[in-house]
């Protein structure tokens, strides 16, 4: 009889504890399937008035509207993109807290070269929102009217000074262009800024002497500059300019890689998809919905961003391509 009773025991206490663990893992699935219910944070690693930022705040009304909560945008500079890089990946991995930014080149760089404590696999990005070339350009005001007379001055060390963020793109473009020359690293001044918005007012402002910058970005002050040459493969029908390596050709350093460009959309966490799957999902899903939205498409225009929707696994690729090639070149600027 005691056998007994202590074998019903057993099983009660079993199915209480069976019925207990149902009862907990039952709100966590509904809590995914009602997500969001709070706020979301979109991260944008830079000073307001960049081109991502300015992305970022066109994004945030909408995707709230979308997925039914407010989404605000918090800006934490620094380390050229580093730090709010490293505080997104420090956050719970719950889909609260996203991060806006160039996945390449300043998210690559941060890693590759500025030493953020992440890795390139502790994010997805989501999407390709804007893959904008660089230029090679100058104060309209300048004396220098091409990129040969420019590349001349060059060869004086300290004659030329030019604007960067430490490590990006632009930055390694300019030094690879040096190496392929045969000019000194040590020849130009170089000016760091933190952020895409003191780097084009610098040029705008005719403080630096050049700088290779992203061109829609430079949509603004682009009645103030000169473009030398197009850091593209294929020539825009709005730039009269020559193409970076058809100049390079001409100057008898042959093709170089292109890395001077940016591109830009949002990313998250890689745990987020693979724990709330639901929840990434909902957040693709709202997402696409915005950025294929006529109004949005009219709000990013005014902005001057980029509006494409490319999707997460051919964005991904395109990063992770770019990522490879930046591998190779990251060395330079060490």
């Amino acid at each position: 009889m005691t056998q007994s009773f202590t074998t019903s025991r057993r099983r009660a206490i079993t199915l209480a504890v069976a019925g207990t663990a149902s009862l907990l893992a039952a709100p966590l699935a509904a809590q995914d399937g009602d997500w969001p219910t709070d706020p979301i944070t979109i991260v944008v690693p830079f000073d307001a008035g960049g081109s991502a930022d300015r992305m970022a705040r066109t994004l945030a009304g909408p995707l709230g509207d979308e997925l039914g909560v407010p989404v605000t945008v918090e800006n934490r500079p620094g380390g050229s993109g580093g730090l709010g890089a490293t505080y997104v990946s420090q956050q719970p991995a719950d889909g609260q807290t996203l991060l806006l930014m160039q996945a390449t080149p300043y998210l690559a760089n941060a890693i590759l070269v500025g030493g953020a404590p992440v890795e390139w696999e502790d994010f997805r990005f989501l999407n390709a929102q804007w893959d904008d070339f660089a230029i090679v350009a100058v104060n309209q005001e300048s004396e220098y009217e091409t990129m040969e007379q420019l590349v001349e001055a060059m060869k004086e060390p300290g004659a030329v000074s030019s604007g960067i963020i430490y490590g990006n793109g632009g930055h390694l473009q300019t030094l690879i262009m040096m190496d392929a020359l045969e000019i000194p690293q040590e020849n130009v001044r170089f000016v760091t800024y933190d952020g895409g918005a003191p780097l084009r007012t610098a040029l705008a402002g005719n403080q630096v002497d050049f700088e290779i910058l992203a061109a829609r970005g430079a949509d603004g002050i682009m009645d103030k500059l000169r473009v030398l040459s197009v850091v593209s493969d294929n020539a825009p029908d709005d730039f009269d300019a020559p193409l970076f390596n058809e100049v390079m050709e001409e100057m008898g350093a042959g093709q170089q890689p292109i890395i001077g460009g940016n591109v830009t959309g949002l990313l998250i966490p890689a745990a987020f998809e693979d724990e709330h799957p639901e929840r990434y999902q909902t957040l693709v899903d709202a997402y696409q919905a915005v950025v294929e939205s006529e109004d949005y498409t009219a709000a990013a225009e005014e902005a001057g961003v980029g509006h494409d929707w490319v999707g997460p696994e051919q964005s991904q690729q395109m990063v992770d391509d770019a990522y490879e090639a930046l591998s190779e070149y990251a060395d330079v600027v060490n």
